[in-house]
């Protein structure tokens, strides 16, 4: 089963319109896939069979105007979420330089803890080892060329805010 996925000026726009009550319909925690530099697949077909790329390492410029995908994390004990560039993970990260199986998240306790699948990835700049990292709100997860930020519910408001002053009527 997949994570529902939303745009997040979708996500902004319903918020300023519910109010609080977008907080009763979304109770959840949050990925965040950042603007960045992508590099999909041709198809589906390659997407699951394509060599993995390397990523270029280099802090490429984010692209202004760009949407966000979100993507929600319903927090039940005991579940996981897997995350890569294979259409069998319920989050599916259509770049190349994202490995197939790139990495689980899971719910421990009363929070997410992100574990590698063998492959690099950092929470935070740093690297991801075999225990896995817990994540906090704004933890940034780097696979490949991909960025993805993890936000609580509590920290997910102040995103939706942002992403409403940019789409706000000016006057």
């Amino acid at each position: 089963m997949s994570a529902s996925a939303f745009m997040l000026s979708l996500l902004g726009r319903q918020r300023q319109l519910l109010g609080a009550s977008f907080f009763e319909r979304y109770p959840s925690d949050w990925l965040v896939w950042e603007p960045g530099p992508w590099r999909p697949a041709r198809s589906i077909l390659t997407s699951n069979a394509e060599a993995t790329q390397l990523p270029t390492h280099q802090e490429a410029p984010r692209p202004l105007g760009e949407d966000a995908l979100c993507f929600e994390l319903k927090q039940t004990a005991g579940s996981s979420v897997s995350v890569g560039r294979g259409t069998e993970n319920q989050i599916v990260i259509n770049d190349l330089t994202v490995s197939r199986e790139q990495f689980l998240l899971e719910f421990v306790g009363t929070s997410w803890v992100v574990r590698s699948r063998g492959t690099p990835l950092t929470v935070d700049g740093n690297p991801v080892g075999p225990a896995g990292t817990p994540l906090h709100n704004a933890s940034v997860i780097g696979a490949g060329d991909v960025r993805m930020t993890f936000y609580s519910p509590d920290g997910f408001p102040k995103r939706l805010e942002q992403e409403g002053k940019k789409t706000a009527p000016r006057g």
